[in-house]
């Protein structure tokens, strides 16, 4: 949702009990200003995720823009600024209306809210480019999702999709049988899964896809999920030397989804 990871630190630990994924980031956007995830503002336009993205769009000035979960927003802005004519779509009413607010009062005219499925996305007409952060692994059916997108984008059309990776057996294994349970935290809604080779097969049928792997996002995960984020450093520095082998790269948790 936008161009804040939902594997962040500030994102809030799932709760027992939440009845739909749309309730629990509900919750989520709620929190307003108080929570940096939730709170509506500008994004470092040096971001390199939002640059990467408008490198590979190209220029969208004029384009119209659709922000798939846009969630607090920051990502709708971004392009906003660029000159684009975004639509910021969401699943969930509270970050809908809190990204509404925020243009009527900053005077931002080039941005339309919509709350509505990913599995809607075709109903808005066809549009230049989809832009989406951390949201394709919140989809399913995958498949049916990858016709409508297909649908969506026009002739030339082009989409960009920061996402998570679930080709790390390893990880997943940890992820099934040892986040939520113990003192390991879980994060996110129920719904979600890492996104999968399989889905990314899925849009190889109806898209020319290029995968890239921005940075090895692997170890660091141990003293996020077990040391409360101390410990850090040494994590990194071996991210960053794994890094430099291919075969190691693609297992990071990390991806751009580039489309055409």
């Amino acid at each position: 949702m936008g161009v804040v990871d939902r594997f962040a630190v500030n994102a809030t630990q799932q709760r027992p009990g939440t009845p739909t994924a749309a309730d629990f980031w509900d919750e989520m956007f709620a929190k307003g200003r108080a929570n940096p995830y939730s709170r509506v503002e500008m994004p470092d336009l040096d971001d390199p995720v939002l640059r990467r993205a408008l490198e590979h769009f190209g220029d969208v000035n004029g384009k119209t823009l659709v922000d798939l979960g846009c969630g607090r927003g920051a990502t709708s802005l971004f392009f906003a600024h660029c000159g684009a004519r975004v639509i910021s779509v969401d699943l969930s009413r509270v970050a809908i209306d809190n990204l509404a607010s925020y243009c009527r009062e900053n005077g931002v005219r080039n941005i339309t809210t919509v709350q509505m499925s990913a599995m809607d996305l075709d109903e808005l007409g066809e549009v230049d480019f989809v832009f989406g952060s951390m949201i394709l692994h919140h989809i399913e059916p995958f498949a049916e999702f990858a016709v409508h997108l297909r649908t969506a984008l026009r002739p030339g059309g082009k989409g960009f999709f920061w996402e998570n990776n679930a080709r790390s057996r390893l990880m997943i294994w940890c992820r099934d049988h040892l986040v939520g349970k113990f003192w390991i935290p879980k994060f996110g809604d129920t719904d979600e899964f890492p996104l999968t080779l399989d889905e990314i097969d899925e849009l190889h049928k109806h898209f020319e896809v290029e995968v890239e792997y921005p940075e090895l996002l692997l170890f660091r995960m141990i003293p996020f999920y077990l040391f409360r984020s101390h410990l850090v450093w040494p994590f990194g520095v071996l991210d960053r030397i794994c890094y430099r082998y291919p075969t190691i790269r693609q297992h990071g948790y990390r991806q751009y989804i580039c489309l055409r």
